[in-house]
């Protein structure tokens, strides 16, 4: 009875406009998942969200762009090169990547992020990413996903066209990863330092994550001013070496995307969950990702033809979620103010 009263204050506080301390957001994550507490941690996050974002939904496209083995070696990817799991190297030419983004916002994505694995060469990059930015009307933002990179690559990433990077800090950084956490730190900073917005998600959250880790990356992205956050839970893609210990449910990574919600506030422009799916869209997100090309949850080429969704698909999520679909960019590609 005593942990119900407090659950209800953190809500309370919440709807008046306040956050969750630490201390309660690990409460909120621990809520059970067939308790009261539950849905109402979700019917808070839904209304706040609803309310801040206009009840809009938006549908971003990603197109990944090789598919190789990767130096990184991180656990969850299909990418790792010690996974053996990809083992030939295949890449999306120019022509295709841009027939693919105009197919995409002409289905009416909200924004097109290029994605690709740590090593792929980054004028190789910058050139394909001009001939999408020429192809591609000017009010579709366009957002990178791709390896660590300096302060004057940061530069020519928004020269060539780019509003915003994805970047996140992921989970247990530098352990189930080959990367430090301090090189993505570093990196975050070059591309604020030079205008990008960033972006960022709680991912890939697999069973073995805690509470507190997963809590102390949620105050992580509010300090530092991301546009966006929310959650992914890890796929387990066979052969790599996280694959053994599971993923989480859909519920669970409901309950994730709602206090993550709490704690960004009304300091994000949208918030994300991933891979598509309703109780999430009910829980706070309001953002989802269509995808296609090569993508480090999958083992096919062109996830298209596997776990990724369609452009339509997601509108169609997102209508069954109740959200209206946003015409035009999304504005978590920009930097805030």
């Amino acid at each position: 009875m005593e942990k119900r009263i407090i659950i209800r204050d953190i809500l309370n506080k919440c709807l008046d406009g306040g956050i969750p301390t630490r201390e309660e957001a690990i409460a909120l994550v621990q809520v059970e998942l067939d308790s009261e507490e539950f849905y109402s941690l979700c019917y808070v996050a839904n209304k706040l969200s609803r309310e801040h974002f206009g009840n809009k939904g938006d549908v971003v496209a990603q197109i990944g762009l090789d598919y190789a083995p990767c130096s990184r070696n991180c656990g969850f990817c299909s990418f790792g090169r010690d996974a053996g799991v990809v083992k030939e190297r295949l890449e999306w030419d120019t022509d295709t990547v841009v027939k693919a983004a105009l197919a995409m916002v002409e289905a009416g994505a909200n924004g097109i992020y290029l994605m690709t694995t740590a090593d792929y060469p980054f004028k190789k990059f910058i050139a394909i990413a001009a001939a999408v930015r020429e192809a591609v009307e000017d009010d579709i933002p366009l957002i990178a996903n791709i390896g660590d990179f300096n302060y004057e690559q940061a530069q020519k990433l928004k020269e060539v066209g780019f509003s915003a990077v994805y970047h996140a800090l992921r989970l247990r950084e530098g352990t189930d990863t080959g990367i430090p956490r301090t090189k993505r730190e570093e990196t975050i900073a070059n591309a604020r330092a030079v205008g990008l917005a960033v972006q960022v998600c709680l991912e890939p959250v697999g069973p073995e994550h805690t509470p507190e880790e997963m809590v102390e990356q949620m105050f992580w992205a509010r300090e530092i001013g991301a546009t966006f956050n929310g959650a992914m839970k890890r796929t387990a893609v066979p052969g790599t070496r996280l694959a053994g210990l599971g993923e989480i449910s859909f519920r669970e990574l409901a309950r994730l995307i709602a206090v993550t919600r709490l704690v960004m506030g009304d300091r994000a422009t949208a918030h994300c969950t991933h891979e598509p799916n309703l109780p999430a869209l009910m829980a706070g997100a309001n953002l989802i990702w269509a995808e296609a090309g090569p993508n480090p949850r999958d083992v096919l080429p062109d996830t298209a033809a596997g776990r990724g969704q369609s452009v339509r698909k997601c509108q169609e999520i997102l209508f069954e979620a109740g959200y209206d679909l946003r015409q035009g960019a999304t504005p978590s590609a920009y930097p805030a103010g």
